[in-house]
């Protein structure tokens, strides 16, 4: 564990030179994004002396490292605010879209990955394995869209879109966030439940089971005293990794409903040149990856420490 502590800060620094070097490769001009089209050349010039932007690429990246040390990681060329409070009004409603979608589907999946490994070759299991797979199948627009039209469009009991603060009430918020949340959980409870199936079903299968139940112990006994800590272990460290990947969903989920999180974000950052909020934005997003997982690995300690050393060793 110690290692893996370690370890987070070298590929936060090794992300963003990466990170630095794709942006610096991409086409955009910063000087466009500010100036517009018809500057003169004079004018470009001395923009980009004065935001160092003839700096050898070593010189700009040392410069970068030791700003993004301090969290700050510039001025938006477009906007008139630093990326830092861009971030700051993205990143919380990012953070709240994720971890509602995440709450569903670990329960969702739970529920039904239990379930289906209790019936295991039933109908109960094969209609399960083939609702997850059809949802596992689906494409997140598609499934975005489909709930607009059903639920905005059709039934109007949802916003087609936009972002409600919580300041506002518990009501408004969850039905702003609801349509985008469901859509962005709904991939990764797929995923998650043929996990836990398969997991619990390996678990239910070993002897430690059989005699417990021979003993005479009761299923919700063997259930929740053993099985279940047992069979998380792999669908946690699953769940760390997905977490992680679920802002690269947040990039489609959050245009398709026109939430103003982080994904939204970047999209703009994107189509307007403005390379310092690329930046910004995919390094927070690599450090939250980072972050995560290494709390699902502190989870992994706590559920099975012997297994969490035999892996380290």
């Amino acid at each position: 564990m110690l290692q893996r502590l370690l370890l987070a800060p070298v590929t936060l620094v090794g992300v963003t030179l990466a990170v630095f070097i794709m942006v610096d490769l991409s086409p955009n001009d910063p000087s466009f994004a500010r100036l517009g089209m018809f500057a003169s050349a004079e004018t470009r010039e001395q923009f980009a002396e004065e935001h160092g932007l003839d700096d050898p690429l070593l010189i700009r990246y040392w410069r970068f490292l030791l700003e993004v040390g301090r969290l700050d990681f510039g001025e938006s060329v477009v906007r008139s605010e630093t990326v830092g409070e861009l971030i700051s009004r993205a990143l919380p409603i990012s953070i709240q879209l994720m971890l509602l979608s995440v709450a569903m589907a670990a329960v969702l999946a739970l529920v039904l990955g239990v379930l289906a490994a209790w019936m295991e070759g039933r109908a109960t299991d094969r209609v399960i394995s083939g609702l997850v797979a059809g949802i596992h199948a689906a494409p997140d627009f598609w499934v975005g869209l489909l709930l607009i039209q059903v639920f905005a469009v059709g039934l109007d009991v949802l916003p087609s879109g936009g972002f409600t603060p919580i300041s506002y009430g518990f009501g408004p918020w969850l039905s702003s966030v609801i349509g985008p949340a469901t859509v962005l959980a709904l991939g990764t409870m797929a995923v998650l439940a043929r996990i836990v199936r398969a997991s619990m079903a390996d678990e239910l299968a070993k002897d430690y089971v059989v005699t417990a139940r021979g003993g005479g112990v009761s299923w919700p006994v063997v259930l929740f005293r053993n099985v279940l800590r047992n069979a998380l272990i792999t669908p946690i460290t699953v769940l760390g990794v997905i977490i992680g990947s679920l802002m690269s969903g947040a990039v489609l989920v959050e245009t398709i409903f026109n939430i103003p999180g982080m994904g939204n974000l970047l999209i703009t950052g994107v189509n307007q040149g403005d390379l310092g909020v690329v930046r910004g934005v995919t390094i927070v997003a690599a450090a939250t990856f980072v972050v995560t997982n290494l709390i699902v690995d502190l989870l992994y300690l706590g559920l099975s420490p012997q297994s969490a050393e035999a892996s380290e060793s």
